[in-house]
């Protein structure tokens, strides 16, 4: 099996990006990762893995388990890992728990709603990549509190992603993707498919130019 399709090259990018915040935070931060599975993250940040079942988790001494919801156990978090889910699971962790200095996102689906709504919430993206998966790619952001420059559908890909080596593929992928939906949809949905494609054709265009 390869390794995009267990999972782990998002997850190698999940801990990069997380680690490179880490580098920039004081001494001691307070760490969690929300919903962290079978701890992969957890264990390579030595954070507090937030989980429902902790017979899941690996047994380190540098890890501590909270059964909880989400973030709101606790009082200050400098670095949260929240991924996996979907963007409005996402955006309620953040909402419902104290504001994070430095969050590290991944929502398998709707990422751009993603971006949308952490732009109206008062946070930017600080940076962005892509990891391939068995279907696709895994979009992957860091986000810090600050103004989004980007609206719109300028938010779609992330401003950060522009420069990613994959991003065409990706662009390729979400647009077949998108085609299809346009076929087989009736207006208004098939005219919100064909401004997707527009898009799509409108990045890859910039990005070969660049």
């Amino acid at each position: 099996m390869s390794g995009a399709a267990t999972g782990r090259p998002r997850r190698e990018l999940i801990v990069r990006l997380a680690q490179e915040a880490l580098a920039q935070l004081g001494p001691d931060p307070v760490v969690v990762d929300v919903g962290c599975d079978h701890g992969h993250v957890a264990a390579a940040l030595g954070a507090i893995g937030v989980e429902r079942r902790r017979q899941r988790l690996p047994r380190r001494e540098d890890v501590t388990l909270v059964v909880a919801d989400g973030l709101t156990p606790f009082r200050r978090v400098d670095l949260a890992v929240i991924t996996g889910m979907g963007a409005e699971t996402i955006l309620g962790v953040l909402d419902a728990g104290p504001r994070p200095t430095v969050a590290v996102l991944h929502a398998p689906e709707r990422a751009w709603a993603l971006r949308q709504g952490l732009a109206a919430r008062g946070y930017r993206i600080d940076a962005e990549a892509l990891a391939p998966e068995a279907r696709g790619y895994a979009e992957v952001m860091r986000v810090s509190t600050g103004e989004e420059t980007a609206t719109g559908l300028g938010l779609a890909f992330g401003p950060k992603l522009l420069d990613d080596p994959l991003l065409l593929e990706h662009v390729a992928h979400e647009r077949a993707r998108w085609a299809i939906r346009a076929e087989h949809a009736s207006s208004p949905e098939r005219e919100a498919a064909e401004a997707w494609l527009h898009f799509f054709d409108d990045v890859s265009a910039q990005r070969r130019s660049a």
